[in-house]
């Protein structure tokens, strides 16, 4: 065969990708090796993928511009087109073209000739591709990320903390202010300073794997008024002296002695960017908001006798007094052994009435969770994302930059969200990277008098938990219009778009409802029941009654204002509510759903081919040839029998199979057809005796040519007759009829 410009083009191309790829892998052998530690092999693969990121994000679309404005400013003349005469087409091609032709018209019938309704299922099948392999990406990244000890974790701290033990005191046994010294000195001093001989350390009492990082920091909101329980407090930002003492006067040996002065002076916080967007938060109280920037700080020293000197000078010189709203107590540990982070958060606050109220705050996260502690797991799932990804870009780049107009319509819109989301989680997880490696070198450089702040990683932490929790709510809603050509989904979604008025309006009647049944349990019973102690809750506890959620909740919290209002109360919750509303709830979806499935089997006969049917035909040949691959294809044993025979012997078989099948218990008839069923049935088989016939008379003549045709095809014509079969000077073959 004669080696076209062509072919010597893609051979050279060929060779050049040959060499480059044995120089390399003989660069890696000589200098790297093939084995590597496993830190080492995952720097490694992230270097890869970062550098096929920035090549198809960065380097190949300034490629492109540069080519663009090239050709746009200096435009070549284009080749004139050569036809490539080595390259001579034969008969047995051709024949093979034909035939594959002919097998495909066997499965087209004249119900997939539409059109317009191919291009539709063209586009379902590429959406439901693309979004659903991106949906379970998603889904199982999210999986793999979620670890159930760290559950565990959570549940046994706020435990220790919470409850009292034989040695410590918990958050639930303060009842006055001056029981949180005693806290202090128990729990939060005696307990993480326990000597441990076996180890020559100082741990915690209550478990060795948990060790304290930093100090402990102490922050207290106070007011300037002693009117704690106004609704509107201003907080105090003053220097004081010790005891609370004005005016403030700075001695000569605090900036020389230990920071037993400092809790007097407001908390210093570096304005910083970073600062100002994670930490200006408040937290949520019992009585109101606690902002997280502001109050007085005392960071507790790590030695047990600067500890109990500490306590000793805050409860000598009135730390905590009437003002005092609130106190924060902070710090963090960690776990080497299930390399865990615990951030808790200790409050307590002062209620108008004396009593203090305690809360327990605990995050156990996994702050050192990036690519050296990924496993290879985690690390596929996160290559195959990143992928999706880039199609995703792809996909929906070119469908705004030729129809920039479709940016208007609402799934584009969608779509827009779903990259912006996907964006805003690639910045967030890269700036809880830096923040994570400055906290380790934080570590690696403070002292333990030093107090670590990781409530940073942390709220970054949440946050990305929030933008993956919608950016997969988001992906369900876009996969679940790629699903609508399934009649289950259609359904639904036709469901739901008929029926939204009447089910608003039952909805804004049960609201209301549940609304006036809250404030009737509120009034009489909130001051003596924890679930009506607002109306907020009053209303939501009646919503789970109803609902039949009733645990947690017992029925005597409703008779406070007397039994026959409580029985009243109960009565309308149960059968007002419970029973008619949602009832009759239930029975308009369903009259709906039963309206909505006649119109669908209606619209349903106007569509000729479904969408399982319309891949059948599209994907068949490419299912059929990895089948092959891997399943061999069954033979045909003809059992010294004719084909006459044999298929006269199957059929029978099947005759009887259905005869005893039609004995059976549960068989049921199949429908009659319509008169234009059975045409439409008649036309399609003889539309396919008619495609099978071409396919065999292709077969024969490729099979005649073969036995006794030259090597192009070509059968010797005698002389003297028109027939000329040459495929070079006709163009296509004169078959013989």
């Amino acid at each position: 065969m004669k080696i076209t410009k062509a072919n010597r083009r893609n051979i050279v191309f060929c060779a050049l990708a040959i060499l480059i790829l044995a120089v390399c892998f003989i660069l890696i052998a000589h200098f790297s090796g093939f084995q590597h530690e496993p830190k080492e092999f995952r720097t490694m693969l992230k270097t890869l993928l970062f550098v096929v990121i920035l090549d198809l994000l960065i380097w190949e679309p300034i490629r492109f511009i540069v080519l663009a404005i090239d050709h746009a400013t200096w435009p070549s003349m284009d080749m004139s087109y050569e036809s490539d005469v080595g390259n001579k087409p034969t008969l047995f091609a051709y024949l093979k073209t034909r035939l594959k032709s002919r097998r495909s018209e066997v499965l087209i019938t004249d119900e997939h000739r539409n059109e317009a309704l191919n291009q539709k299922y063209k586009r379902i099948s590429t959406d439901l591709i693309l979004y659903g392999s991106f949906f379970l990406t998603l889904l199982l990244i999210i999986l793999s990320s979620q670890d159930q000890s760290l559950y565990y974790a959570t549940n046994m701290m706020n435990r220790l903390f919470r409850l009292d033990t034989p040695t410590t005191m918990g958050l639930s046994g303060i009842n006055f202010q001056y029981e949180i010294y005693t806290f202090f000195s128990l729990t939060l001093v005696e307990a993480f300073n326990v000597n441990n001989s076996d180890y020559g350390y100082n741990g915690w009492y209550a478990m060795e794997q948990w060790k304290m990082m930093g100090a402990i920091r102490l922050r207290q909101l106070r007011t300037p008024s002693k009117n704690v329980g106004t609704d509107k407090l201003k907080w105090d930002n003053k220097t004081y002296a010790p005891e609370w003492k004005l005016p403030y006067k700075r001695l000569h040996y605090r900036d020389r002695f230990w920071r037993v002065f400092d809790p007097f002076t407001p908390m210093d916080v570096e304005p910083s960017f970073i600062n100002g967007l994670l930490l200006n938060f408040d937290h949520l109280g019992d009585l109101m908001l606690y902002p997280e920037l502001g109050g007085y700080m005392a960071l507790m020293m790590r030695t047990q006798v600067s500890n109990r000197m500490q306590v000793k000078y805050l409860h000598a010189y009135k730390w905590l007094d009437r003002k005092t709203v609130a106190l924060f107590m902070d710090f963090s540990m960690y776990n080497a052994d299930a390399n865990a982070f615990t951030i808790l958060t200790l409050r307590v606050e002062n209620s108008p009435f004396g009593t203090q109220l305690t809360n327990v705050q605990v995050d156990c996260i996994r702050i050192l969770s990036g690519g050296d502690h990924l496993t290879s797991y985690q690390t596929i799932l996160l290559a195959i994302y990143f992928i999706l990804v880039l199609q995703f870009i792809r996909v929906l780049g070119k469908n705004l930059w030729y129809d920039p107009a479709s940016i208007k319509q609402l799934w584009n819109l969608v779509d827009l969200c779903i990259f912006l989301l996907n964006v805003f989680l690639l910045i967030l997880y890269c700036v809880r990277e830096l923040l994570t490696n400055g906290i380790l070198e934080t570590v690696q450089t403070s002292t333990m008098e030093q107090y670590l702040g990781v409530q940073r990683p942390l709220q970054l932490h949440r946050l990305i938990d929030i933008t993956l929790g919608l950016l997969i709510t988001i992906t369900t809603l876009r996969l679940w219009k790629v699903l609508q050509f399934a009649s289950v989904f259609q359904h639904f979604s036709q469901t739901v778009f008929s029926a939204w008025k009447a089910t608003i309006s039952l909805g804004v009647a049960i609201i209301v409802i549940l609304m006036g049944l809250g404030i009737a349990l509120a009034v009489p019973n909130g001051n003596n029941a924890l679930v009506c102690r607002h109306v907020v809750h009053a209303i939501i506890t009646c919503l789970w009654y109803s609902t039949g959620y009733s645990e947690g909740i017992n029925p005597n919290d409703f008779f406070h204002g007397g039994v026959i209002f409580g029985v009243l109360i109960f009565l309308t919750l149960v059968f007002l509510l419970g029973i008619i509303l949602l009832n009759v709830f239930a029975s308009v979806i369903y009259d709906y759903l039963i309206n909505t499935g006649k119109i669908l089997k209606e619209k349903g006969k106007t569509e000729k081919i479904s969408f399982w049917q319309f891949l059948q035909v599209e994907y068949g040949e490419l299912v059929r040839r990895y089948l092959f691959c891997f399943f061999k294809p069954k033979k045909y044993y003809r059992h010294k029998r004719t084909v006459a025979e044999n298929v006269a012997m199957e059929l029978d078989r099947l005759e009887y199979n259905e005869l005893l099948r039609s004995r059976g218990r549960y068989y049921k008839p199949k429908r009659r057809l319509t008169d234009e069923e059975q045409q439409a049935d008649y036309m399609r088989r003889v539309h396919r005796v008619i495609s099978l016939n071409a396919v065999l008379e292709v077969q024969l003549d490729l099979l005649e040519r073969y036995l006794f045709g030259d090597e192009y095809g070509n059968i010797s014509t005698p002389p003297g007759s028109d027939a000329d079969t040459d495929i070079t000077k006709w163009g296509k073959p004169n078959l013989r009829k």
